[in-house]
């Protein structure tokens, strides 16, 4: 299994008009980044041009060879989806889309954030509980060319994220090694 750590900006929240601002991924091995950061630029190359070069990684083959690691991955390999099936790259049926979704393997710290916050979805991003501030200046940046202001947010955001992933899968396993009491039901 090969994870990456990975995320994408964006100008919105709607795939249909909104754009791909960046796109980026690292290796990482048991949870360590290994090898380059690498950011696509939608300023640099063209958004049609970064999708391309994502599908080319395998982010949307339902393989073992590039497993993602972030948080709200549905949100951003949905993006990509349909970024894709615009430019005419990769088309899908619905039954390929819930196949995909079955198959996939990936890891989402979403659920965890959750359930860190009580259940509560409201107040459950990952800047409430790391040093990661919010996204929503991306989009402002974007729109002014404050490049150099994404890309630090962007690196931001992965250590953060992967120092969360990292505690996380520590505590995880500890949790998993308990061991359960089994109780047997008498016979009938």
């Amino acid at each position: 299994m090969t994870e990456y750590y990975f995320d994408i900006e964006t100008e919105g929240t709607d795939p249909l008009v909104d754009k791909i601002v960046t796109i980026q991924f690292q290796e990482l091995d048991g949870g360590k980044p290994v090898g380059d950061f690498h950011v696509l630029k939608e300023w640099e190359e063209g958004e049609k041009k970064i999708v391309e070069r994502i599908l080319d990684e395998g982010i949307l083959d339902p393989s073992w060879t590039f497993v993602p690691i972030g948080n709200n991955l549905r949100f951003d390999i949905v993006f990509v989806m349909e970024k894709a099936q615009q430019y005419g790259l990769r088309e899908w049926s619905a039954g390929e889309v819930r196949y995909f979704f079955y198959r996939k393997a990936m890891i989402d710290i979403r659920s965890v954030l959750v359930l860190m916050n009580g259940g509560k979805f409201k107040g459950s991003g990952l800047d409430a509980f790391t040093g990661k501030q919010k996204g929503v200046q991306v989009p402002i940046w974007y729109r002014e060319r404050k490049y150099d202001e994404i890309m630090s947010y962007i690196e931001t955001e992965k250590q953060e994220t992967i120092a969360l992933y990292r505690e996380v899968a520590s505590l995880l396993e500890t949790f998993g090694q308990r061991k359960r009491k089994r109780v047997e039901e008498p016979e009938a």
